[in-house]
């Protein structure tokens, strides 16, 4: 049984040139053994569904809604803390905020004041909005790994798949929470048991750091493990996920490491105006969407590097079309047989 995973051709004219063929070099390479054999293999493969799958598409529309959750996230977490009195909510949500998007609340940007003013009418509004945001981010990266991973469109109905999907968000969300503030959180767990040990430390605070980098790193190397291993329609084996989500870990925190130099360029550029906060948090967005795709389109080069490269290469249109042709030509003759044989039983 044969399972499209893309739409077939159309009928009609073929205007696009034939699709390039792996080059000669690259194959040549690719059958060493060795580091390098595997390192040009694997890196091909994974460039190949990364670019075939228009990864970067996929990225621009998950990050729209990974934008409207975020604001709808302030919004509900700020209208919750108002409604129930609980400051401390608030003062946590503006400290994740604040590491994780500089410049996107304060005096240049968002006034939590003014949110928390609101009330319940802002928690209602944050709610519906991270039920569509959030879900729909969560359904935009399981449909784009589906593409990546070559899997079939998931079957599921709509209000199972909806569902599945927030079940998703609350288990993945706190891990994010954790991944932006995991200084704040090592900080206040050393001091509250310097404070048990009632030891007082003033000195340097390299142990304090390397425990928030390995923190950082283990969530978001298990964030980006459990995608990997659950949104893509297809399970890789555990050696990919492994080294996909090992990737994924570095390659993220670079990119968060970073978000404070791209934000405060784009804050600071004064033609931009009120969108400067807006324009760089949609980049930084797109940023972390695409990276995820990338380690996607390298678990799955990973678990392509046996498969040979002859098999991999997409074909051409015309072939396509012929295939679709001939099938529909097989048909008619078999439908044709059977009303021959139809006729000629009454006789």
């Amino acid at each position: 049984m044969t399972i499209a995973t893309t739409p077939p051709p159309i009928a009609g004219e073929v205007i696009d040139p034939p699709p390039k063929e792996t080059p000669d070099k690259v194959k040549q390479i690719d059958e060493r053994e060795g580091a390098v054999g595997t390192g040009v293999g694997v890196g091909y493969r994974a460039y190949a569904r990364f670019s075939h799958s228009q990864a970067t598409l996929l990225a621009g529309g998950t990050t729209y809604y990974m934008f409207l959750a975020m604001f709808s996230i302030l919004a509900f977490g700020y209208g919750l803390a108002a409604a129930f009195g609980a400051d401390q909510i608030a003062e946590y949500l503006t400290e994740a905020i604040g590491e994780a998007f500089p410049g996107l609340l304060g005096e240049e940007g968002i006034d939590p004041e003014q949110l928390k003013s609101v009330g319940q009418t802002t928690s209602i509004v944050g709610l519906v909005g991270l039920l569509y945001g959030g879900g729909g981010a969560v359904i935009a990266a399981m449909r784009s790994i589906h593409l990546i991973y070559g899997a079939p469109k998931d079957p599921r109905n709509y209000v199972v798949a909806r569902l599945r999907a927030l079940v998703w968000l609350a288990a993945i969300g706190p891990l994010i929470l954790v991944s932006f503030v995991a200084s704040s959180v090592t900080t206040n767990v050393s001091n509250q048991f310097l404070e048990t040990l009632d030891i007082t430390w003033t000195g340097p605070g390299i142990l304090l750091n390397i425990s928030t980098a390995l923190l950082t790193l283990g969530v978001n190397f298990l964030i980006v493990y459990l995608l990997l291993g659950n949104f893509g329609g297809i399970r890789p084996p555990r050696q990919s996920r492994l080294i996909g989500a090992a990737v994924g870990a570095v390659v993220i925190e670079l990119l968060k490491t970073a978000m404070t130099l791209i934000l405060g360029f784009a804050i600071d550029k004064p033609e931009y105006g009120a969108l400067a906060a807006p324009i760089g948090i949609l980049f930084v967005l797109y940023l972390q969407a695409m990276a995820l795709y990338g380690c996607a389109a390298l678990t799955a080069g990973i678990t392509d590097r046996e498969t040979p490269l002859e098999v991999l290469d997409v074909d051409s249109v015309e072939d396509a079309q012929d295939a679709i042709e001939n099938a529909s030509d097989e048909v008619e003759v078999t439908s044709g047989e059977g009303t021959a044989g139809s006729d000629e039983e009454p006789a």
